[in-house]
């Protein structure tokens, strides 16, 4: 009796746990007075993304608060220049990245690639809760918003995680505050399960606008969809491919199920997975023609055109009727008198990857674009704008070539890029995602006695993958010649949402399995020197 009693004990403690994710957590969400600490789970046993019925058993994906992160002055391309007095706020927005809205039951998610040796950009049990996750976040602009008004909201890419329409529309509904059914083919789990139920998001109270990511046109975020792919989304086959894809480049070769959850399952388990050779026959889920992709024949038309479908403000959320018809998915808009916002598309063009089979998933310019950008800078410097650059991949940031930087394969090196834009001093920012984190690097000027050509690079890091964070942005202006870029890291508000809340946990989880939970905050006061 006393052995069946210990036993309940333990398990009443981990369901514990389990309902509460984290230590002692408090309201605070923005980083500046608190910041989320993963509890180190010690010496307990070391697991696999698989395990994730004990995760919390064995003390993963456990939290505490720790201390905020103080904003700090930057000063490194400023010349020497201080602010006087408390300047003027010209535009205050929030920047989120890279959600990766996740179909989980869809057949072509490739999990094996991270299911049992931990690579979460290929597995992570984040995937379940995504609409949840980008509904938490919604929460939490709002909130922010009606304390501290948000001129206007940028979504940096990778909205879908594998170019997958419902994926897209559940994105944009989400935002449009729709009804988000989140399960597909058989609606398996609706009645019962807390990730698959049917909810009503909230919907975000201000304006937004979209820019493009590789996960939002590229199989896995890196195949261009041919017609073995394309088949494969709208098909009832579990995908089987060569557990070395990664080297091969080649999808098209087989040998290994990749394995899909098990709608069904309250943890999600991954089913249809292993050797094809093992399998008596090849495992199967329910179609659905939602599951289509939504970036074919290498256009970003499909992509474009969805965000006409939308309820919320602006119409378009900055793409048009002309830009589908021209299939060229940058455009610029001035938000407040003064300040003119660059959203560039830098991810790459289907096809330009010779020598490089990585480079769907890098950034790149076409000489199109690259010329569109170039005239855009021009307006924006003879007009006497403030000009900030809003991308889904970074610059800078990353080594030229490293597996998530530029594309040696681009039309437009990043030296040349940079180069360029040096050339304007009404130049404040590039502010992209991609990379899942949040780095801020300056670009000086090429000129000392002229600093006025430097600009910075603003990373924000993913809304999915741990820390779960956004970024708020304040324009404040100083003098004529001297600009200050606020911006902080917001923690996703998930104390009064349990998803939400179970989705950190299982970020943290994640992040722990790879020994990537020291991830930087940088909240600073950036200082512009502009002409």
């Amino acid at each position: 009796m006393s052995r069946i009693l210990a036993v309940l004990i333990v398990l009443f403690a981990v369901l514990l746990v389990f309902s509460s994710g984290c230590v002692s957590p408090t309201g605070s969400f923005n980083t500046t007075e608190r910041t989320v600490v993963p509890v180190d789970p010690g010496m307990n046993l070391t697991i696999t993304p698989e395990n994730l019925s004990i995760y919390h058993y064995n003390g993963y994906g456990q939290w505490t608060d720790g201390a905020g992160v103080p904003v700090s002055v930057r000063d490194d391309i400023a010349g020497g220049a201080t602010p006087s007095g408390e300047g003027t706020q010209l535009l205050s927005f929030a920047a989120i990245s890279d959600i990766h809205i996740t179909d989980e039951e869809s057949p072509v998610q490739v999990i094996a690639l991270g299911y049992l040796s931990p690579f979460p950009s290929a597995y992570s049990p984040v995937s379940m809760y995504s609409t949840q996750v980008l509904n938490a976040a919604v929460h939490t602009i709002n909130t922010i918003n009606k304390e501290n008004k948000l001129d206007l909201v940028l979504s940096l890419g990778d909205a879908a995680n594998n170019n997958q329409y419902n994926e897209l529309r559940w994105f944009i509904d989400v935002l449009d505050g729709k009804t988000i059914d989140p399960t597909s083919g058989g609606n398996a789990g609706k009645e019962n399960l807390d990730y698959q139920k049917t909810f009503t998001a909230e919907g975000l109270d201000m304006p937004w606008y979209q820019t493009i990511g590789n996960h939002d046109q590229f199989f896995t975020g890196v195949f261009a969809v041919d017609e073995n792919i394309s088949r494969m989304y709208r098909g009832d086959t579990v995908a089987n491919m060569r557990l070395d894809v990664t080297v091969t480049g080649d999808p098209s070769l087989t040998g290994y199920y990749m394995g899909v959850f098990n709608g069904s399952d309250q943890n999600g388990a991954i089913i249809g997975i292993g050797k094809a050779s093992e399998f008596a026959s090849a495992p199967k889920v329910v179609a659905d023609a939602n599951r289509h992709a939504i970036a074919e024949n290498g256009t970003r038309i499909g992509f474009m055109q969805e965000f006409l479908n939308s309820s919320s403000l602006p119409f378009g959320h900055g793409y048009t009727e002309e830009m589908i018809a021209d299939d060229f998915a940058s455009y610029s808009f001035d938000p407040v008198e003064g300040v003119r916002i660059i959203m560039l598309d830098d991810t790459t063009v289907e096809g330009s990857t010779i020598g490089d089979i990585w480079a769907h998933g890098r950034g790149s310019l076409d000489e199109e674009r690259f010329a569109w950008l170039k005239a855009e800078l021009q307006k924006g410097q003879e007009e006497d704008v403030l000009m900030i650059i809003g991308a889904h991949i970074p610059i800078v940031t990353m080594e030229e070539g490293a597996p998530s930087g530029w594309s040696l394969t681009s039309e437009v090196s990043e030296n040349e890029l940079i180069t360029e834009l040096q050339k304007y001093p009404n130049l404040l920012m590039w502010v992209a995602g991609h990379n899942h984190r949040n780095t801020i690097a300056a670009v000086p000027s090429p000129d000392p006695a002229h600093p006025e050509y430097g600009f910075w690079v603003v990373e924000t890091a993913s809304l999915r993958d741990f820390p779960q964070e956004f970024r708020t942005f304040e324009i404040i202006r100083y003098s004529d010649e001297l600009v200050g870029i606020k911006t902080v890291c917001v923690d996703v508000d998930v104390e009064e949402d349990t998803l939400a809340e179970k989705s950190r946990s299982y970020s943290i989880a994640a992040a722990q399995m790879v020994g990537n939970t020291d991830v930087a905050i940088e909240n600073a006061e950036l200082l512009v020197r502009v002409k």
